[in-house]
């Protein structure tokens, strides 16, 4: 088995979206990853224990991860979508769930960029 820069140099022959650009990763280095991507902010998230710790996989490609984050964004929108129709009339959460269905309509339109831009890279 080669050394990382070996795997990524012959990586970076292939298409992109078979390439697992965190192939080589140790556990540290993930979880600094997953910090630093906003991943394990207790903040944000609250924190993370047990089942629902996550940890970043080293064998993703980049296909899976566009396929995954397409898939996330629609399942947030949904939700959105259900608590939007549970509002009663006249709920200022209304204009909150809007915001960020907007907010997740772009980020779909930009990951639908970043599929095309991966797909017309030449080899």
């Amino acid at each position: 088995m080669g050394t990382l820069h070996q795997t990524r140099t012959h990586e970076a022959r292939g298409p992109i979206r078979d390439r697992r650009p965190l192939a080589g990763c140790d556990l540290g280095s993930l979880i600094s990853l997953q910090n630093e991507w906003g991943m394990s902010d207790a903040q944000l998230f609250g924190l993370r224990l047990g089942a629902d710790a996550v940890c970043l996989r080293t064998d993703v490609s980049v296909a899976s991860a566009i396929a995954n984050l397409r898939h996330t964004l629609v399942s947030a929108a949904a939700t959105l979508s259900m608590v939007e129709d549970n509002c009663v009339e006249g709920d200022p959460s209304r204009h909150v769930v809007e915001s960020v269905r907007q907010s997740l309509r772009e980020g779909l339109g930009m990951l639908g960029i970043v599929g095309r831009a991966v797909d017309e890279v030449p080899v």
